[in-house]
């Protein structure tokens, strides 16, 4: 085993030294990277800016998701949290196809790159598309009971909002429209760790996945709650970035599509977008590899 690995899986890395060691497997395998960031990972961010694309240009587009969200939840279509629900539904609808295809063979064949790395294996381009392929249906299991697990979260969260407003009005507590963001207080908190605690798991349980031989699914799921004991923070943080760098990717899109986007742009944001991708990927593989000594008899 690598001197490098050894010193990994020995100490307790936190965010700022998960972060420099996944830059500098980046930066080792750069070609690697980059290729799997243009050729994989890309799809996923165009999908995704085609999608506000469309709501900038077609304002018209989320207003037929208006009308199934004001029958969930009973509200008259003008708040901004509805509004922010129906966008919501146009982009999972837009991207779910690159999400489910190209997205999880561009986080195999980077996790595949960085254990290659670590385990001293040398980088061959088509042999990690190979076993990418190979462990996408793994992935997508997987994937499926993370999205099985935040629809019922969504669902709790929908519930509560259709049913305690009619209950406190019916109760003389208050109007309807007081009662609605009163229950988005209750509901809204532990909606949000139960969300961030899912996503943190469900990033962890994609590596498993890749390279665990066969833990996949929820069996995946369960474990990487079990390996982040004690490491939660850390994992959370992380995520925190990550998807800090997405809404700061997708600002600025927003950003240059209501000042006028030149041709080159775009490009160069997917791009923004795709390496993103690839440093959260890594970063989470790195986070799996400093979790196993905490973990040794897993």
């Amino acid at each position: 085993m690598p001197r490098r690995r050894t010193q990994a899986l020995e100490s307790n890395h936190d965010t700022a030294q998960i972060f420099r060691e996944s830059i500098r497997i980046i930066l080792l395998h750069t070609t690697y990277f980059h290729s799997i960031s243009i050729f994989l990972f890309s799809p996923l961010p165009t999908s995704l800016f085609i999608s506000h694309f469309l709501i900038h240009n077609f304002p018209q587009i989320p207003f037929s998701m208006l009308n199934l969200t004001n029958h969930l939840l009973g509200q008259n279509g003008h708040l901004p949290l509805l509004k922010l629900l129906s966008k919501i539904l146009v982009h999972i609808m837009i991207c779910l196809p690159s999400t489910i295809t190209f997205s999880l063979l561009g986080r195999a064949a980077t996790i595949h790159a960085v254990s290659d790395s670590y385990t001293g294996i040398n980088l061959n381009g088509r042999r990690i598309l190979t076993r990418s392929g190979l462990a996408w249906i793994k992935l997508l299991h997987t994937s499926f009971w993370e999205f099985l697990t935040v629809l019922g979260l969504f669902g709790v969260l929908v519930f509560g909002l259709a049913i305690l407003p009619k209950v406190l009005f019916a109760c003389g507590i208050c109007s309807k429209a007081f009662g609605f963001w009163g229950a988005l207080g209750f509901l809204g908190v532990p909606f949000c760790v139960a969300f961030a605690h899912v996503m943190v798991v469900g990033n962890l349980a994609r590596v498993l996945s890749v390279l665990e031989g066969e833990c996949f699914g929820l069996e995946s799921l369960m474990k990487a709650r079990s390996i982040m004991k004690g490491r939660g923070q850390t994992a959370l943080v992380m995520t925190l970035l990550s998807n800090v760098g997405f809404r700061l990717v997708e600002c600025l899109f927003e950003f240059r599509v209501c000042r006028g986007m030149r041709l080159w742009e775009g490009p160069m944001l997917v791009s923004m977008y795709s390496l993103v991708l690839v440093l959260d990927t890594v970063m989470n593989v790195v986070f799996y590899y400093t979790c196993k000594p905490w973990n040794s008899i897993l």
